[in-house]
């Protein structure tokens, strides 16, 4: 696979998708964490897979990278791309911002990892083929798309059987309760059973010194809806997390003292089903069975490194 390969995918995004990409290049260009790798890896095999399940929060930990073909999904600005190729997988790196995917090409290029770079919006993942990766690694970004349902149907027709998708997203009932303090409580500004973009009043984003107005879209997904669609979709969840970052609180009011209260992310491991035959055999398999033979049935986001 050649170094800096891409391929932009433009024509795939709506209004919505449009809309949140010039955000993340508004994001990106002000140099926010989650637009750029945070940290140094170490140099050494074991030091990077130790960096690297850090990163993924242990989901993948123990999982075999040699070999294995990974899409790292709005993974963009980070070094998980780059360290899941220079563990050995043929790495694909797919992200809505070109500045983001910049970002991570001059890194690879730097390294001299070889990477293919992807722009285009996650709910159309056309430029991949069925069962074309063992892998997606899906970064926090479901909460930027109103069909989280149409994500996670794109990744389970490119997901190889056996393969693992791990996802995060902001958590349903906190994201809802953001900006709600009243002095004495908390409040929901949306109903859960409510869909829709959730409303925000102040669109900064704040870093120490570095502050943008990026006012992005964003859906606060249920968790039953995201754990059906894995089931609709063949994809056996093996594994659920709710968390927050830091639990140490801070201001009464802040979003940092609600995520001691309340987690901050929804994560979600599914492994996609393994079917026993192929089509082709089964139907080879019927044509060879004897006459009369009986038949059986069948069945805003919290900091992190990147």
């Amino acid at each position: 696979m050649l170094r800096g390969r891409s391929l932009t995918r433009r024509a795939a995004f709506d209004e919505v998708g449009e809309h949140n990409r010039r955000m993340w290049e508004r994001l990106a260009e002000a140099g926010i964490p989650y637009t750029r790798p945070l940290g140094k890896p170490p140099r050494d095999a074991r030091g990077k897979r130790r960096f690297l399940d850090e990163l993924t929060r242990g989901r993948l930990r123990g999982v075999d990278l040699d070999g294995k073909r990974v899409l790292s999904l709005a993974g963009g600005g980070g070094w998980d791309a780059v360290l899941f190729a220079e563990l050995g997988a043929t790495t694909t790196l797919f992200d809505i911002s070109k500045r983001q995917l910049a970002t991570v090409r001059a890194l690879a290029r730097d390294r001299g990892t070889k990477l293919r770079f992807v722009q285009g919006d996650m709910r159309d993942l056309s430029a991949f083929a069925d069962e074309e990766f063992d892998i997606v690694k899906h970064h926090h970004s479901m909460v930027f798309v109103p069909d989280a349902a149409r994500v996670i149907g794109e990744v389970a027709r490119i997901l190889a059987p056996g393969g693992i998708y791990v996802f995060s997203t902001m958590h349903p009932v906190a994201l809802r309760m953001q900006e709600t303090w009243t002095g004495t409580g908390w409040g929901l500004k949306q109903r859960y059973f409510d869909d829709g973009a959730i409303p925000f009043d102040n669109a900064v984003w704040e870093f120490g010194k570095v502050k943008v107005e990026a006012r992005t879209l964003e859906y606060g997904h249920r968790t039953s809806d995201l754990v059906n669609a894995c089931a609709k979709k063949g994809l056996l969840v093996d594994g659920l997390w709710e968390y927050s970052p830091s639990y140490e609180g801070g201001e009464p009011g802040s979003a940092d003292e609600l995520e001691r209260l309340l987690p901050a992310y929804l994560e979600i491991r599914a492994r996609r089903v393994a079917l026993g035959t192929s089509r082709a055999k089964r139907g080879a398999r019927r044509a060879a069975k004897p006459a009369g033979a009986a038949r059986r049935s069948t069945r805003r986001t919290a900091t992190r490194s990147r």
